[in-house]
């Protein structure tokens, strides 16, 4: 990495999380060993960062020994994000279907579910094309009505969630739902921004009839407005009971990648899965492949990522080959970041893209940088 990693502290598995969690609401992007799996086993666990964050991070490290009430509750809170997954809901098939692959991603992770769903939305809901003066006149009654209808959904859909949770005896996962009023695009973030979810899971239209509410839109943009990881869902996706067991991560070799495979790592752990990291490129020449021993190295040897398959492909057609080789490799979940100018942007470009956006059938994984690094390393 351009800036080099110094271990801040080595706590139990629970209290490097907790720690984690604090530095990165403070902007600060941590990293966390994992060869201490016992959540409450003594040490084992080294909680690294940047060089250039250690000062300010040692701050938070002393207000992280020193909490107690009111402190300490706002500690813990930020423990229970990643333990918040925020599925927006419209009702329609493949909202409903993203909402059940949900189910066994909370699982792993002991999450709880929210679902949202926003009514009254002029993309998704073609009443908002009566005529101005009729929309006026009954406007109040309308507005009561569909609230009275997203409701009633909304209950169906979490008692449905509910039914599958007992029936498989899954614990420690509970399900709620709540509703706002207004665009998807608007509501969601403000609400994701106030809830705090650890991850987001959308489901993604996929067919051509859509139009602008397909995945190229909607999710592009919810990913555009979210801070938190979004797991996006396409309509074709099938295989929805089963856990994800490959995950292949697309790197582009910056900065930001270091920080989204600890991350990774984290989120693929308690499904013993094992993570490909794969960069492609027109030509592979030298300098990327002394870039992809550098981060193999990393997983390796500071994640302690064990189960891990590094490579690089030579392709022209960066979307192909990446169905080809999720194909070839069994791929539950592509995982990329989104930084400026990264491999995300280009798999969105309109000339790039159009398989993906109508054809994909499988999740994609969406990290943040923190930092919003453009940085090769």
């Amino acid at each position: 990495m351009k800036n080099k990693l110094q271990i801040l502290a080595t706590l139990t598995q629970m209290r490097a999380q907790l720690l984690s969690a604090m530095l990165e609401e403070q902007g600060i992007e941590s990293f966390m060993t994992h060869e201490n799996s016992i959540k409450e086993a003594a040490g084992g666990v080294d909680v690294m960062v940047k060089d250039a964050d250690f000062k300010k991070s040692l701050e938070i490290l002393d207000d992280f020994k020193s909490a107690y009430g009111q402190r300490k509750q706002k500690a813990i809170d930020y423990m229970r994000i990643a333990r918040r997954i925020l599925i927006p809901v419209d009702f329609s098939e493949h909202s409903e279907n993203a909402a059940i692959y949900a189910i066994q991603i909370a699982a792993a992770l002991k999450a709880d579910i929210m679902l949202l769903n926003a009514y009254l939305d002029p993309g998704s809901n073609p009443f908002v094309q009566i005529e101005t003066f009729t929309f006026s006149t009954n406007l109040e009654h309308f507005k009561k009505e569909m609230e009275m209808n997203a409701k009633e959904n909304l209950k169906r859909l979490s008692d449905k969630i509910k039914k599958i949770i007992k029936e498989k005896k899954i614990k420690g996962v509970n399900v709620f739902y709540d509703l706002v009023m207004g665009s998807v695009y608007t509501e969601l973030p403000e609400y994701a921004a106030q809830y705090k979810p650890g991850l987001v899971i959308m489901g993604t239209r996929g067919d051509k009839k859509e139009g602008k509410w397909s995945f190229g839109s909607v999710t592009a943009k919810m990913i555009d407005n979210l801070k938190c990881p979004v797991l996006a869902v396409p309509a074709k996706f099938v295989n929805k009971s089963a856990i994800p067991e490959k995950i292949l991560y697309a790197t582009n070799f910056d900065d930001a990648d270091y920080w989204a495979m600890s991350k990774l790592a984290s989120f693929a752990k308690p499904f013993k899965a094992k993570i490909f990291c794969l960069h492609i490129s027109e030509i592979i020449e030298t300098p990327q492949e002394v870039q992809m021993h550098k981060m193999k190295e990393f997983i390796t040897d500071t994640l302690g990522e064990k189960n891990l398959e590094c490579g690089l492909l030579e392709c022209i057609d960066l979307q192909m080959c990446l169905e080809d080789f999720s194909r070839e490799n069994n791929i539950d979940i592509i995982a990329l970041t989104k930084h400026h100018r990264s491999l995300l942007e280009r798999l969105y470009h309109p000339s790039i893209t159009k398989d993906i956006l109508y054809h994909s059938e499988i999740p994609m994984l969406i990290f943040h940088s923190l930092s919003g690094s453009k940085n090769k390393i």
